[in-house]
């Protein structure tokens, strides 16, 4: 069983024959940002079979990341022992063991990609040299400031802590207004660092101004590739010291072939920045969360309730029939098709259909339904949320009825699990508006539906 803690400074050495693989590109395979950003994403580590496991996140979700080591399959069991989940839910980047996993259990999961945590990868040369036309604009900051300022970049060294100390804890007072819990996080994770430089393997550099450390830069190699920029700042009012900390800072890194300028959090003014700097590689990294789990999500986003037993009882006995749209690996639409009968006649009843909101107005739902209507050789039959949705339903080939929990000229019946599940449903009094799609062209109306699920 896998026994998961805290990362400690004094763990470094052991973890890093597991996490310094050529093949990784992702800043998240770094420790130093394994052990800064632990309290902030409750990360935590485990060793078990010679393979290393990181887990993250809290009681809502614990993501993990894809165990290290040289079996995958062997990996995947011990974190299905472990999370007691047949697919549990993962946080993977692109490369050599993301094509793995997604060769032996892609089918089993939707890949969400998260764009604010895209790694933005560059060459070293581009931004040592800053040649060309498309860095012209960066080479002008660097005039600008030159002219502005007398200054000199150095390496930062032990006698140079103090003053780099100083920088960060101005440029965090002067950002007082939008200090949260990610920037005390990260604060602290600076400090943590700067006090252990040499045994993180940290190096960084500073640029000073009349004897003054106005911005400054740390960061550590991920491999022998590949360098990371764990934190850069700058003073405000030396805004364009960021272009300069950032070539210089960059020259001294020549044994390196790439650098890792990490994510943009999804800040807007951060993302043009790090695009202006061209990317060689805009590493993406995905939450992979089991289809089920992911139809769950999108059930409860459109129907769900605070008492979810319904939900519960609604795919953990009746999943085989959900059915679902997918485009370019993306759950987009989806909707039950529960078993029942009219009268004598096979039917099938059609249930939540709902389309994620970053995917509506597409026409999923209606290509969904179209599948299913070519699919099937049985009646279809549906009762539209609110009345606005009959006409989208009219306009797919479905009729309207009437139907009523009193006994009519025909009957509804639920089978196999539907036919449990229905009695969980409050039972709906008198008639109301339901309706059908049938390949004979029958007419139905006045159906007893003793449990009118909508």
């Amino acid at each position: 069983m896998l026994k998961f803690k805290k990362f400690d400074i004094e763990d470094i050495e052991k973890l890093k024959k597991y996490i310094s693989s050529p093949a990784r590109f992702s800043c998240e395979t770094t420790f130093v940002n394994l052990i800064v950003w632990q309290n902030m994403y409750n990360n935590m580590y485990a060793i078990c079979e010679d393979m290393l496991f990181i887990k993250s996140g809290g009681v809502e979700m614990e993501t993990y990341r894809l165990p290290f080591g040289s079996n995958l399959q062997r990996g995947f069991e011990i974190l299905r022992e472990y999370t007691k989940q047949e697919y549990p839910p993962l946080w993977v980047h692109q490369g050599e063991r993301f094509i793995d996993f997604k060769l032996n259990y892609g089918e089993h999961y939707e890949f969400i990609p998260d764009r604010d945590a895209f790694d933005y990868i560059y060459l070293q040369e581009d931004l040592a040299k800053l040649s060309g036309k498309k860095y012209h604009s960066k080479r002008n900051h660097i005039s600008a400031f030159s002219k502005q300022y007398e200054w000199e970049f150095k390496e930062i060294n032990q006698s140079d802590i103090s003053q780099v100390l100083e920088c960060m804890n101005e440029w965090y007072a002067e950002n007082s207004d939008r200090f949260d819990r990610h920037m005390q996080c990260e604060k602290d994770g600076v400090e943590l660092i700067l006090k252990n430089m040499e045994r993180l393997g940290v190096s960084g550099g500073a640029v000073y101004v009349d004897g003054k450390v106005v911005a400054f830069t740390l960061g550590s190699p991920i491999n022998r590739d590949i360098f990371d920029i764990h934190i850069e700042k700058a003073l405000p009012q030396y805004a364009t010291a960021y272009t300069v900390i950032n070539n210089e800072f960059a020259k001294t890194l020549g044994k390196y072939k790439f650098i890792n300028r990490e994510d943009d959090l999804g800040l807007e003014g951060l993302r043009k920045a790090k695009l202006s700097y061209k990317p060689h590689i805009l590493l993406k990294k995905y939450l992979c969360i089991s289809k089920k789990d992911r139809l769950k999500q999108i059930y409860n986003s459109a129907f769900g309730e605070d008492d979810n037993t319904f939900e519960e009882a609604l795919f953990e006995n009746c999943f085989k029939y959900c059915e679902y749209l997918e485009k370019d690996g993306r759950i987009v639409s989806m909707c039950f098709c529960l078993p029942c009968k009219i009268g004598d006649k096979e039917a099938k009843y059609i249930f939540a259909v709902t389309t994620p909101e970053e995917f509506r107005g597409n026409g999923y739902a209606s290509e969904l339904i179209n599948k299913i209507k070519t699919e099937s050789d049985c009646i279809l039959v549906l009762r539209p949320v609110n009345e606005s949705l009959i006409g989208f339903y009219k306009a797919l080939g479905f009729c309207e009825f009437t139907a009523t929990n009193t006994m009519g000229d025909f009957s509804l019946t639920p089978l196999d699990e539907f036919e449990e599940l229905s009695k969980q449903y409050k039972e709906t009094k008198g008639e109301f508006t339901a309706m059908y799609y049938s390949k004979e062209q029958e007419e139905l109306d006045n159906i007893y539906f003793p449990y009118s699920m909508p």
